[in-house]
Order: C-alpha cells, then structure tokens, then sequence
C-alpha cells in the first residue's frame, strides 16, 4: 500500500482519508516549492537581513511577469521572518512586507507603514506627521529590512513618483535598512526616475518558464503535495506538453492549472490528473483571451 503511493509526500497520505471537499479544499490551497531560482532569491534575501549597517545599505529588486512568483517569494520570506515579542511585551520585527499603494505619493506609502505595523493615525494627517511616527515604530520594532510588493505601481504617481523614491532612500539612510522590492517589467522604469536610488538596487530576474528540466521537476514535486489516490505522472512525456501549452510561460498560471486539474480529478472520482482530466475541465489559455474580448 505505502509503495502504491509513493507518489505522495508523507504527510500528504492521511489527507487521503478526508472526505473529497476537504481534499478540494488542500488542493486549492497555497503550497510553497523550493525551486532552484526561488531559493537563490530567497538566500540573497536572507544575506541583506543580516548585512551590517552601512552608510549604503544594499537593496534588492526582484524582477518578473506578471503571476510569476514575486510575491510568493516576499510572502514566504515574511514568513519565515515573523514578528516576536520579548519578554517585556515589546515587538521585534526584522522584516516589514507592505505593499505600494495603487495611487501612490509620500502620504499614502507612510499610512501603508503604519497600517502594516497595526499604528492607528489620521488619513488627513500630515506626510511629515507619519513620517515621524513610521521611522519612530520602524526604529522602535528593530526593522532590518522593509520589504515593497507592486513597486511598477510608481510608475502612476507621475511626478510624485521622484519624491516618493526620495523618501525611501531617505529612509534607508536614516534607519540603515535595507529594502526589497517586487514588480514587473515596469518596476525599472520607476526606478530610472531616480539614478541614485536605482544603482543601490541590485536586480533578481524571475524568467520566463520554459519547458525543461526545471519545469519538469517542479511539476513533479507539485505531485507530491496532491492528495490524489492514484499517481498522475505530471512531469511525464505526454503530460508535461500539455500543461505548459495550457498554462504559458508563469508560474502563476501553472499552480492555477494544477489546482483546478486536481480538485476535478477528485470530484469526478478519476484520482488523478491525465489527459482526460485537463481536456474536460473548463480553463482558459492565456493566449485564448484576445479572442474572447473579440467575440463580446
């Protein structure tokens, strides 16, 4: 019995004997895989957590299309980062992970601080006035990294966007942390606004995916973590081709994909992702977009 299921992780095989919505339920969830490049990501990550405090603190912009892991990353980093408290009932935080307002400008990105560190405030307080309190509770909480997701959203603040990236070096300079940064292709327009800013950032690409060697074991430890009775053989021959032309070049599309072919295969009893499985599901191509708004 235990080599008839040997496709699955050790403490995936009691989830077998959950009734079929709790199973859905597993499949739809997140579940992180430590692919080669995420790793390498995640380990420079970690060097700037500990990197010594310094006139020019280190940064990091991590790079990538849209759905194709950046913020797994930052929220797994986060993660394994958590707030603690001493004994005295005061925070420590080392890593701070908010994201860039959609509408950004000084006023918003300090609200967005204090908002993450759970500091009531005033909307209609003044940039200054949050910018006291944020560097006050960033110093008070031991800060060491603050982490930014959706940075390509800077490219909306039009000329905001200059003092925006002003006020961040400002703030690295002052608390000597170091800041990450996430966003798609758009993110290195925002930083060109700011020369200065832009040669503290080191760049980390997430390409594209491609149907090789990398793809194959990712969806093979995928298979792992799917409470599927039967073995699906996703990193296989026949299926791999299949996946990555339904899914597209992003990680994104292709946990989509997975999620949706698993929880299928278990509420039509098939136990297992095969051809038949994605060919009956409903899913939309990336590239079949273009013609569905050409059809309404």
């Amino acid at each position: 019995m235990i080599d008839a299921l040997s496709h699955l992780n050790s403490d995936v095989l009691p989830l077998l004997q959950l009734p079929a919505d709790e199973r859905i339920e597993h499949c739809k969830s997140d579940h992180w895989i430590g692919y080669t490049r995420a790793v390498q990501i995640m380990q420079q990550l970690d060097q700037l957590l500990v990197y010594p405090k310094s006139l020019r603190m280190p940064n990091l912009l991590i790079v990538g299309r849209s759905g194709n892991g950046k913020s797994s990353i930052l929220e797994r980093f986060a993660h394994r980062h958590p707030v603690q408290i001493t004994s005295t009932g005061s925070p420590i935080a080392h890593v701070l992970l908010i994201s860039m307002p959609e509408t950004p400008d000084e006023s918003e990105f300090w609200s967005e601080i204090l908002w993450s560190m759970g500091i009531s405030h005033g909307d209609r307080d003044s940039a200054a006035a949050k910018k006291r309190q944020a560097k006050s509770i960033l110093s008070y909480a031991g800060i060491r990294v603050l982490v930014i997701d959706e940075f390509n959203n800077l490219t909306t603040a039009g000329k905001k966007a200059g003092d925006l990236l002003a006020a961040i070096k400002g703030l690295s300079n002052d608390l000597k942390i170091s800041v990450i940064a996430a966003g798609t292709q758009a993110a290195i327009n925002a930083l060109n606004l700011e020369p200065q800013m832009k040669s503290r950032f080191e760049p980390a690409a997430l390409d594209r995916w491609r149907l090789d060697t990398e793809y194959l074991r990712f969806l093979a430890s995928y298979e792992r973590l799917l409470p599927l009775a039967e073995p699906s053989n996703l990193a296989s021959r026949e299926l791999a081709p299949k996946l990555y032309s339904m899914a597209g070049e992003t990680l994104g599309s292709t946990v989509k994909l997975l999620k949706g072919a698993a929880s299928f295969a278990i509420s039509s009893g098939k136990e297992r992702i095969d051809e038949q499985v994605l060919t009956k599901m409903t899913w939309t191509r990336p590239d079949e977009w273009e013609d569905i708004a050409k059809r309404v």
